[in-house]
């Protein structure tokens, strides 16, 4: 009896089992993620109130400056034309292409999910600029072919891409992706089998999209048409490569001028933005709002999608047309002007010569601009990859994280998704450039913008990998004496090595394509592809723009091939 009462002792303070070997006091746990919500404040949330605040301490004289813009209802108007325009055209057309996919042959199903998703390794400045040299009014390929059957007349058009029509085409082609990936996730969670019993009834395949399936996709709509929406508003490489012919602006062109200008009116660009900036707040609130109770649109389902679905060949036209207007002509049409010794509308292999190539490579600006993205990206996945998991598990609900400090992570963790990036990158622009900073031509500025942007791409598939393998081999490893740090190095990193891959691969993608922030944070000295890629747009030969183009989405394809490594294979599949 008294052996046993000695066993289940409750050991005091200085028993060895009194406390787990790694653990930390909850006091302390909780501190160390309240500096990590600071961190993120410092990182996301400064430049926007201190760029706001600046703006509030010369209200008076900003509103004035402001109502002095020429042109300002236009720019406002055309920003929410083309806003609105884009989001319908990727909306239905993301829609549309989702809906074909569930009707493919099973034999071609994995293959054709995943072409609608190859134009996100497309640069936007690399498909624009394609199609400038595809619909130019007088140059263009297409409109000279169109001419020469007879659709047309005289030296220009039919077709004219530096049009409100071609920004709104061009800016909706862009952002059909991101309403199919999340339109066709939903569809393959919820089954067919209410609209394979809506079929056995009578309903034909058009009733049965409008009365069933619609209904059903209403979350994944809402959320994916908010998100393009926010997109939209933010648009910058379409209006600024398309418009300046037709004098089209939006905000974020008009914003970029303002930074372009010395000396620059802080207060004049925060005041331009601002309308944005509360556009996009309103936008997410509509959202949840709309989402309050998606318990009504559950219907998950363990079958295949295609169960129960007729398909059809015919289905794969959609998907390879996408596939042909959003990749293959602006392709098409970039390698074709990069090996013309000079451009005048027309394809001649004949003439066609590596010397562009040539020029532009011992160009020193190239290599340097080259190996100044190279180096940013690396730092930013340097940077960004553990910052974004330290988020990752302050988000995972069985981490012990105070709820006072879990909310302020979460909402600085998502909250560059609703900032025009137009404004995110002035906002840098005068947080970075100023003192104690003053690192306005440093790699370091670049650095620190690319890592705000991409925190909210590198936490979700961290955090989707996180909550899939649970906590079990974590508690094993620490009860056995691991830290935290030996725990995640030898442990949680092997297991979430797919969401790692898939985090290096968005942040790759973002960072190569970036052109808004990189135009405004980028000095002359210190330049990016991106940024040099719009000099010599504006300055330079076609020829020579096409070959950067090229080698801006090369540095996107080189960035996939390592994440791909990393994640195993698959990376697109899971992005």
């Amino acid at each position: 009896m008294t052996s046993t009462q000695e066993q289940t002792r409750t050991p005091d303070a200085t028993t060895p089992t009194a406390r787990p070997t790694g653990r930390r006091s909850p006091t302390a746990a909780g501190w160390h993620w309240a500096l990590l919500a600071l961190v993120m404040a410092a990182l996301i949330l400064w430049p926007l109130v201190a760029l706001e605040a600046r703006m509030v301490d010369d209200l008076p004289g900003a509103l004035g400056r402001l109502a002095e813009v020429p042109d300002l209802g236009r720019t406002y108007l055309d920003t929410l034309i083309i806003a609105v325009g884009s989001t319908a055209v990727a909306v239905v057309a993301g829609t549309g292409l989702a809906w074909c996919l569930t009707r493919v042959p099973k034999r071609l199903y994995k293959a054709m999910s995943l072409l609608p998703i190859v134009p996100l390794l497309m640069p936007s400045v690399a498909s624009v600029q394609g199609w400038s040299y595809l619909l130019s009014p007088r140059t263009g390929i297409l409109n000279q072919y169109l001419r020469g059957w007879g659709i047309g007349s005289g030296d220009s058009g039919p077709l004219d891409v530096y049009s409100m029509t071609g920004i709104i085409l061009m800016a909706g082609t862009i952002l059909t992706s991101f309403v199919f990936m999340f339109v066709s996730a939903s569809l393959r969670q919820r089954g067919a089998e209410l609209e394979a019993a809506a079929a056995a009834c009578g309903a034909s395949p058009g009733r049965t999209f409008l009365t069933v399936t619609l209904p059903m996709m209403r979350p994944a709509l809402v959320y994916s048409t908010a998100i393009v929406a926010l997109l939209a508003l933010g648009q910058f490489t379409v209006p600024l490569l398309l418009g300046t012919p037709d004098r089209i602006d939006v905000v974020s062109t008009a914003v970029y001028k303002v930074s372009a200008d010395y000396p620059v009116d802080y207060a004049l660009g925060g005041a331009l933005a601002l309308p944005l900036l509360v556009v996009g707040i309103a936008v997410i609130l509509v959202q949840r709002r709309a989402l309050r109770d998606e318990r009504r649109y559950v219907s998950v389902s363990a079958r295949s999608r295609q169960v129960g679905l007729t398909t059809s060949r015919w289905a794969l036209v959609p998907i390879l047309g996408y596939l042909v207007v959003a990749v293959v002509l602006p392709l098409g049409a970039l390698v074709s002007v990069s090996l013309s010794p000079f451009w005048s509308g027309r394809i001649d292999p004949s003439t066609f010569t590596l010397d562009n190539w040539t020029s532009v490579w011992s160009n020193s600006n190239t290599v340097d601009a080259i190996v100044t993205t190279l180096f940013a990206l690396l730092l930013t996945l340097v940077v960004v990859l553990p910052l974004s998991y330290l988020v990752s598990v302050a988000l995972l609900q069985r981490t012990r994280v105070p709820g006072v400090v879990r909310l302020p992570i979460d909402i600085l963790g998502s909250i560059a998704l609703c900032m025009p990036v137009s404004l995110l990158g002035f906002a840098f622009l005068f947080t970075y450039s100023e003192p104690p900073f003053q690192l306005y031509g440093t790699t370091a500025m670049v650095v620190v913008a690319y890592v705000t942007l991409t925190i909210p791409f590198a936490v979700r598939p961290q955090l989707s990998a996180l909550t899939a393998i649970g906590p079990e081999y974590s508690e094993a490893s620490r009860v056995s004496g691991a830290g935290s740090l030996g725990t995640a190095l030898r442990v949680t990193f092997p297991l979430i090595r797919s969401g790692l891959g898939v985090a290096a691969a968005l942040v790759t993608i973002i960072v190569a394509h970036e052109f808004t922030v990189s135009l405004m944070v980028t000095s002359p000295t210190r330049r990016v592809i991106g940024s040099l890629l719009y000099d010599e747009t504006v300055n330079g030969s076609a020829p020579n723009v096409a070959v950067l183009s090229l080698l801006m989405l090369a540095v996107t394809l080189v960035g996939i091939a390592i994440s791909w490594v990393i994640a195993g294979g698959n990376t697109v599949d899971k992005i």
